[in-house]
């Protein structure tokens, strides 16, 4: 099934310059990015987006983290996108993630913030609920170019 999904190149991402390794990393999958555009995330936004995380103890370290710096936010789209972007991801914690993989590759050695957030260089939506959702916190109702 052909599905949508968010792609965002956090803040660590873009500092190091690999925003475009990473979508070409995308296009190489035969996904297919249909909207891009770097942006600095708000607060109100941030809140939205890890909505589901309010009640654990990391919540207010990927607030800080991700309004922290310009990311590139990106609607991915492609016969299940949203399993295939996760795949090329590689685990969430980079340490864990396989070669080959975007987080596997380009993990930095120090992977932890000061507030000992992540630093895991993308984020993906993980089901067509949250794809749904999360593109509207970015995109609006246009979920391409």
């Amino acid at each position: 099934m052909r599905e949508k999904t968010l792609l965002l190149i956090k803040p660590d991402g873009v500092v190091r310059g690999l925003a475009n390794e990473i979508k070409r990393r995308v296009k190489t999958a035969d996904l297919k990015i249909i909207g891009s555009k770097a942006i600095q995330v708000s607060r109100e936004q941030a809140k939205e987006l890890y909505s589901v995380h309010a009640d654990k103890p990391f919540y207010a370290g990927l607030i800080k983290f991700i309004t922290s710096g310009l990311i590139v936010a990106n609607v991915v789209e492609g016969e299940a996108a949203i399993v295939r972007l996760r795949e090329l991801m590689g685990a969430t914690d980079p340490r864990e993630a396989v070669a080959g993989t975007i987080r596997g590759d380009l993990k930095e050695e120090n992977i932890f913030t000061a507030d000992k957030a992540i630093k895991n260089l993308v984020h993906g939506s993980d089901s067509q609920e949250a794809a749904a959702r999360e593109l509207t916190i970015f995109f609006g109702g246009k979920n391409e170019n």
